[in-house]
């Protein structure tokens, strides 16, 4: 009996270490070795590979043998694995359901690097008071570097970047820290006077560029420099600005040697092949990296594998892209010094992006889009329980933290902040937001929104629920005061909260806790059939705005949305049937629902808390707790219907007009410490209004 237990637990134990193929890389491997040990014999020519692309041959070669029936996984040892290209996957690489490829490496130690290290670096010069380093390159290092193809980055300036210490260093410009200011366009489009005075700046200029925000601050980019007429504080663009510009906006001058002068500023000089940089104060530059590859992963119409464990860093583009692909797995993944975005996958479905960390990112973090709209079709998209944070740090304005299109995608239990966009933004339909902790968002424009989509009727099925926002404001002009005293003042204002701007209807915004989320902790831009309930917004500004839109904004966005989408068929019309009743204003905010919200607020005078212009039928208002530390609760409002309006009018003089019902203003009885709510009496007003408990468990799961 002993022995036949033995042959049945050792024949178990076979099967079991059968049911998986293991291949291992190392940076100390060789390709010429077999790759199915993490240690070299090379007598019998066994141990890891030594390359990524060794790995993936390997497997290809055992698919193409017929002999893929089981799991692989390739273990990838730490390291830095340096690439000059992507490592490219296709359905030759893919998966089964059930027998999935996975590429693990160890947490924090195995490192996808498109980035080349400098060596050599030396004092500039024995007259140094800026203690510029200088380090030579190779004429063939940098020649063949490619950056991202995008019209908001234009000019001269090199198409990669450098990094010290893992630290984005800036290309050297003029004003070191902050923004000079357009004084008054000569044309539209290349041709402004300086508000400030232009240095003196000597030697070469044809390389300098602007960033520049031309006519708003949301919309920023990249151009080069035509002319600099230092002596007449005149500059001129060498391609046209993509808005008017407008006084009172802001840029500033890079890629010039001659402003070279500060900690964490560089500059190439091409003509000699050598880069130029002051290191930061007190800290030896230990690790000198430029970024070379243009992308290190593209994935395109491949299912079932996985990436764990592993880092990707240092590119001129985005760090990863999927296309067409479906059951692919991020999972405990490390995204940083990227120049683009952190992963961009379109079309795709059953795409995973979970317990990862991804910072220090040019444009946004994570793009993602897929499943079918005119069929409603969910695309399974998850992001979940990931840390983003330090993005927007090239292109300031529309570069989310995450941005999804399509239909039905997961967004949860994440953390976004330190960002100078948006954390999220959304397009398309029956998309869940749920339980993300937003903070320090929109840190460097205005018009923004921590939690953002816009200019269609025809997103529906949206939920935002339970998220926490808080502690942001926006940066913008203060255009009022420019336009009066011609002085230049910018602003911590202009964000928004949850911002369902132009026309954007049929969001449900349910139980999400909002403290000093911006000028306005939500806000609909005249849109339809939205429900904002059971909301706790702690606000000294705006806490709720429903606007019917100036006339700036063009009704035929929405308009033609409406006519190109199936919203009269059938799984449309059961769906959403509120999208194919009559309007009867289209370009009225019709049939919102604001009711059960707490609004908590210390009650500044002469300041509104509420603005509602609306009209009075179709619309709910109702059952909602305001509360005011010193009693004085201000509404703003206009009811388009008999055109009465009212500014910081009283409470009283609101509730009388009957917009309003069932509300009350009482104090709350809360304490709210991050985002657990504890009620401090016993018997709190807040059971009167219907409100429900909101979870804890917001944010990471740790």
């Amino acid at each position: 009996m002993f022995i036949k237990l033995v042959i049945t637990l050792t024949f178990a134990t076979f099967c079991s270490a059968a049911a998986a193929k293991d291949f291992y890389v190392s940076p100390s491997g060789s390709d010429k070795l077999n790759g199915l040990s993490p240690s070299v014999n090379f007598w019998t020519k066994t141990g890891p590979f030594k390359t990524l692309d060794r790995a993936q041959q390997a497997i290809r070669q055992l698919k193409a043998a017929g002999k893929f029936n089981q799991d692989i996984t390739v273990h990838v040892g730490k390291g830095i694995y340096q690439l000059q290209s992507a490592l490219r996957f296709d359905d030759r690489d893919s998966g089964l359901p059930g027998q999935e490829i996975q590429w693990v490496g160890e947490k924090d130690a195995s490192i996808i690097s498109g980035g080349i290290t400098l060596k050599n670096c030396q004092p500039y010069e024995s007259d140094n008071p800026n203690k510029i380093l200088s380090c030579p390159l190779d004429a063939n290092t940098v020649v063949n570097i490619k950056g991202d193809n995008n019209n908001r980055l234009e000019g001269n300036a090199p198409k990669f970047e450098l990094f010290v210490n893992d630290r984005r260093m800036h290309l050297a410009r003029w004003p070191d820290n902050e923004w000079a200011h357009i004084r008054v366009p000569l044309n539209e489009k290349t041709h402004f006077r300086v508000f400030e005075k232009l240095p003196s700046f000597s030697g070469d200029l044809s390389k300098a560029q602007v960033h520049i925000f031309p006519g708003n601050d949301f919309y920023d980019h990249y151009a080069g420099v035509s002319t600099l007429d230092l002596d007449n504080n005149l500059i001129t663009l060498s391609s046209e600005a993509i808005y008017n510009l407008a006084g009172g906006r802001r840029f500033y001058l890079e890629n010039i040697k001659a402003a070279l002068d500060n900690a964490e500023e560089w500059f190439y000089d091409q003509t000699n092949n050598k880069i130029f940089f002051i290191p930061s104060s007190n800290l030896v530059p230990k690790n000198i990296v430029l970024s070379s590859a243009l992308n290190l992963l593209m994935i395109n119409d491949a299912s079932h594998i996985s990436f764990k464990n592993l880092a990707f860093r240092y590119t001129t583009a985005h760090a990863i892209r999927v296309h067409g692909s479906n059951n692919i797995v991020f999972d405990n993944i490390e995204i940083n010094n990227i120049a683009g975005q952190a992963i961009n996958a379109i079309e795709n479905t059953s795409i995973t992006i979970s317990n990862s960390n991804i910072h220090d990112i040019g444009y946004g973090g994570i793009f993602i889009s897929g499943g079918d709209r005119p069929t409603l079709t969910p695309s399974n998209n998850t992001i979940d329980n990931n840390r983003i944070s330090d993005f927007g740090s090239i292109l300031f304005g529309l570069s989310p933290a995450i941005e999804i299109q399509g239909v039905g995608s997961e967004i949860t239990h994440n953390l976004i902040s330190n960002g100078n966009s948006s954390a999220i933004k959304l397009h398309g339909n029956d998309h869940l937001i749920e339980k993300n902790e937003i903070s320090q968002v929109c840190l460097q424009i205005g018009d923004c929104g921590g939690i953002y989509s816009g200019r269609d009727w025809t997103y529906r099925g949206n939920i935002i629920r339970y998220n926490y926002l808080h502690d942001f404001l926006g940066y913008e002009l203060d255009i009022n005061n420019f336009k009066k005293t011609g002085s230049i003042i910018y602003r911590y204002s202009g964000a928004r909260g949850i911002y369902i701007d132009d026309a954007a209807s049929g969001f449900e915004v349910f139980g999400n806790i909002l403290v000093n989320s911006g000028t306005m902790a939500l806000q609909i831009g005249g849109g339809r059939d939205n429900r904002i309930e059971n909301n706790l917004i702690k606000i000294d500004q705006l806490a709720i705005l429903v606007d019917t839109r100036g006339g700036y904004f063009n009704w035929e966005i929405p308009r033609s949305s409406l006519a190109t989408m199936p919203v009269h068929s059938a799984i449309w019309s059961k769906k959403y049937p509120a999208l194919s009743a009559p309007m009867s204003q289209d370009t009225w905010p019709e049939g919102n629902t604001i009711q059960r919200n707490i609004i908590i607020t210390p009650g500044v005078s002469n300041v509104s808390i509420v603005r509602y212009w609306m009209p009075k039928q179709t619309n709910t208002i109702a059952n909602n707790l305001l509360w005011s530390t010193n009693g004085n609760i201000k509404v703003d409002f206009g009811v388009l219907e008999t055109r009465a309006s009212g500014g910081n009018t009283t409470w009283e003089d609101w509730i009388s007009r009957g917009f309003e019902t069932n509300s009350l203003i009482a104090d709350p009885c809360i304490n709210l410490v991050g985002n657990k709510i504890n009620l401090t009496c016993v018997k709190s007003p807040i059971s009167k209004i219907g409100f429900k408990p909101i979870p804890n468990d917001i944010g990471l799961i740790f």
